[in-house]
């Protein structure tokens, strides 16, 4: 299970961490936006720089005949993958169109059959999700993503340190505060150092028991490129 620390736990542990416990020097307002800023941070490093599903969660809705784009979720901020539910037993993996091929896959396929040379294909949008060729009917996808990093306003709410790395808040949000008095925090860089090495060597990989592998991509249908695959 994942370490949950409140706004309130990590405003006290950061001014604990600068000697500013009771110091009216920094505002409870400007010290939310330290926290949340560097809460987004710590959130990157696990979701962008180590490539793991720290936060991932599935999305599903159904196509509507005609419809080209379908909104995102409302806390949507990268897609890992699109899966389209064909049955109880089949489902598959969708592909990612360019945009230089936008009208290429309006022909030859076909949702309801899955035959032709294309297979349906989608194309992230600003907010929206789009879809090559244009549905035809009803047909259910399922969204697999990482939502934004959530923004911290009561001090009940949680920030998910996952397994102690709340710790890289609280001594980032020490040094800003103490940058803005101008003191020094060459301790406190090189702490913040430390937990990016400890971080580095961690989150990596979730699954200790396994070690990543190469995709298996052969789970899907002839695609564009000549190559047959199965599912």
């Amino acid at each position: 299970m994942s370490r949950l620390t409140t706004l309130g736990q990590l405003k006290y542990e950061s001014r604990l961490r600068a000697d500013k416990v009771g110091s009216g020097f920094i505002k409870d307002d400007e010290l939310l936006t330290y926290i949340n800023s560097s809460y987004a941070e710590l959130y990157d490093l696990l979701v962008g720089a180590y490539g793991n599903d720290y936060y991932a969660k599935e999305y599903a809705f159904a196509t509507v005949g005609q419809q080209r784009a379908y909104p995102l979720p409302a806390d949507f901020y990268k897609l890992l993958g699109a899966d389209y539910v064909v049955g109880p037993t089949s489902i598959l993996t969708l592909k990612p169109y360019q945009f230089n091929e936008r009208n290429r896959y309006q022909q030859g396929a076909y949702w309801s059959a899955l035959v032709g040379i294309y297979g349906p294909k989608y194309r992230i949008t600003e907010e929206n999700i789009d879809f090559a060729p244009i549905p035809d009917g009803s047909y259910n996808i399922v969204l697999h993503y990482v939502p934004a990093c959530p923004k911290l306003a009561d001090d009940v709410d949680t920030a998910n340190g996952v397994n102690g790395w709340e710790e890289y808040i609280i001594v980032d949000c020490a040094i800003k505060m103490l940058q803005k008095e101008e003191s020094d925090v060459s301790v406190l860089m090189a702490q913040k150092q430390a937990l990016l090495g400890r971080i580095n060597l961690m989150a990596e990989n979730r699954d200790a028991g396994q070690s990543f592998r190469v995709t298996d991509v052969t789970s899907s249908w002839l695609d564009d490129d000549g190559d047959t695959y199965r599912f």
